[in-house]
């Protein structure tokens, strides 16, 4: 199968599923952690996952994409991606049509990011607090809501809840 151009597809079309382009090349692997895709994969028989890495890209030089068929990744986990590649595009496809979800940095992340500050109370197991964090856009930082500790973006996958 050749496109218009004369390049080959990589992977085929899919009818149902999402698919997440302008990755920054070789860092696929931090989004399908923070996207959880190694859980997905034992929990959904019927999804398949292509991650496609260091492909040409026409803006970015080389980029990475992951396509994820039949399933349809989270909004609030496309808004966390955006905390670290701000440039990422989320495409969800439906009965072969696209459609386009920018993702953006949410105003809160609650639940989706462990507090790095160990003694941060939602850290401790004893007490039934979910992890809550507000975003502070000109620093490039999460703030625990709890302890104040702070956060950057690019520590975000790291903290990631699994």
């Amino acid at each position: 199968m050749a496109d218009r151009e004369g390049e080959k597809m990589l992977v085929r079309k899919i009818e149902e599923g999402t698919v997440i382009d302008h990755i920054p090349d070789w860092k696929s692997d931090t989004v399908a952690k923070v996207l959880r895709l190694d859980k997905l994969a034992r929990m959904q028989a019927d999804v398949s996952v292509a991650i496609l890495q260091n492909v040409e890209s026409k803006t970015l030089e080389r980029k990475d994409v992951i396509k994820i068929d039949r399933w349809h990744v989270d909004e609030g986990d496309a808004d966390i991606l955006s905390l670290i590649f701000p440039n990422i595009t989320v495409n969800y496809i439906d009965d072969w049509k696209v459609s386009k979800y920018k993702a953006r940095v949410p105003d809160t992340i609650e639940g989706r990011i462990r507090c790095p500050e160990l003694l941060c109370i939602s850290n401790a197991e004893r007490e039934p607090v979910a992890p809550r964090f507000s975003t502070v856009k000109k620093e490039r930082m999460l703030q625990c809501r709890y302890c104040d500790t702070l956060l950057g973006f690019d520590s975000v996958p790291d903290q990631v809840r699994t």
